[in-house]
């Protein structure tokens, strides 16, 4: 009986520490999620709504139209995704774009475009490129055959010089950075931000299950962290040359678990990275997860990423002359575009020039200036701001919380603007310009 009396004490002290050790597990994974849910995010909820409150809308100072989109995009065409038109064109009317610069996986090494997705579907422009060797995003603009086999030089002055946009991906990574024909960089990218290390896959999707729909953008934003070593290199790089910089969602919509049924009446699974996981006959539990098909054709669908969200997060705007792929481009690469955060807040009428001494405008930003046409940089907010005027690397105008900015040019060199918002007591980026070029 003694024996039996410690045997069942062992078995109760055993089970005790499973449970306890899987309490703590919860709490230490689940915890700070739930925290989140329960505290953090309902609290940035609420000061994101008072903020909004205090929006006025600015005067037009700037003639060009203003078109937001994204420049760094991904379709079915690209080996890690699975997005349809359908799909992407919803998340893009949901958050109101005006295009889209898809950047889509080449298949070989003779690269045949336009390809996949290239017209004007509902009101939305989608323009064709191509996301290739050496981390660059070809946009040619014209019906050619890259051929990826030919050296990085050759081809990005074969792609320029036939008027196309060659753009440097996922800055964080080396680069021919002295390459004279590339026109544009990233200075922010979602993926990349994600690959810091800074975050793990694992914590953000507990994150991601415990916030749902309802904080998914808060969700989100936990992969930002300011892209200092990025921004700094992109500022070395315009002291002797012209580079736009330009933010990118790099959506792919593949950080999920989905289900359909195929044609002959077996079950598909699809993972991360839209790699098939299985094609099977169904079994008792499809039957139980899967339901009626939605209008994308998925039975079951968890999602990380959908397209809304991304496009939501991070944007281009740019402003141009004309509606049309070819006005987008040429004015990116003059590099009239700033990027704004815009789940922290809608950036619309966000305008950054430069005046005379007449108080006329003289240019704005990529622009060019000479000393005795820029007096004085302006920019106009929609929501009060702390902008943050940079000069040759370093900071050297700083302003308290206001709508407007002024700031009297004493020498000549490129400026450029950051405006951030407060939430949860500290100033986060909400707007990078380009910058505005004054020579003597």
């Amino acid at each position: 009986m003694k024996i039996a009396r410690l045997l069942i004490r062992g078995i109760k002290i055993l089970l005790y520490s499973i449970l306890g050790l899987m309490v703590i597990l919860f709490v230490v994974y689940f915890g700070p999620s739930i925290w989140k849910n329960w505290v953090t995010y309902p609290g940035l909820e609420t000061q994101r709504a008072a903020f909004w409150e205090r929006y006025k809308k600015p005067t037009d100072y700037i003639s060009l139209n203003a078109y937001r989109g994204v420049l760094h995009s991904h379709s079915y065409w690209s080996h890690d995704s699975r997005g349809t038109l359908a799909e992407i064109l919803e998340g893009a009317k949901q958050v109101k774009f005006d295009f889209i610069f898809l950047s889509d996986h080449a298949h070989n090494k003779l690269d045949t475009l336009p390809r996949g997705y290239h017209g004007v579907f509902e009101g939305v422009i989608l323009e064709a490129g191509t996301e290739g060797n050496w981390g660059i995003m070809v946009s040619p603009f014209d019906s050619v055959v890259l051929d990826w086999s030919k050296s990085f030089d050759t081809l990005v002055h074969e792609v320029v010089s036939h008027h196309g946009l060659v753009t440097y991906v996922h800055s964080e990574k080396e680069h021919p950075w002295g390459n004279p024909d590339y026109q544009a960089m990233e200075i922010y990218n979602i993926h990349s931000d994600l690959l810091d290390g800074k975050d793990s896959y694992l914590s953000l999707a507990i994150n991601n299950i415990v916030n749902g729909n309802r904080y998914r953008h808060w969700a989100f934003r936990e992969i930002y962290d300011d892209q200092t070593a990025i921004l700094a290199k992109w500022d070395s790089l315009n002291q002797t040359r012209r580079i736009t910089g330009i933010a990118a969602v790099d959506a792919h919509n593949n950080n999920n678990f989905r289900a359909r049924y195929t044609k002959d009446g077996l079950v598909e699974w699809v993972g991360p990275n839209a790699k098939t996981l299985s094609v099977k006959e169904k079994n008792w539990l499809d039957r139980l997860l899967l339901g009626e098909p939605d209008k994308h054709g998925w039975a079951f669908k968890w999602e990380m990423d959908p397209y809304f969200y991304s496009f939501n997060y991070v944007n281009d705007h740019v402003f141009c002359d004309t509606f049309s792929n070819v006005s987008i481009k040429e004015n990116v690469i003059k590099g009239h575009v700033f990027t704004a955060f815009e789940s922290l807040a809608p950036s619309d009428g966000f305008q950054y020039f430069a005046t005379d001494d007449q108080d006329k405008v003289s240019g704005i930003l990529g622009d060019s200036v000479s000393s005795r046409q820029a007096s004085v940089l302006k920019a106009v907010s929609p929501f009060p701001v702390k902008f943050k005027l940079w000069s040759r690397g370093e900071v050297i105008q700083e302003t308290e919380e206001q709508y407007a900015f002024e700031y009297k040019v004493q020498h000549t060199g490129n400026y450029r603007l950051v405006a951030y918002v407060r939430l949860n007591d500290a100033w986060v980026p909400w707007i990078f310009t380009n910058p505005i070029y004054v020579y003597g």
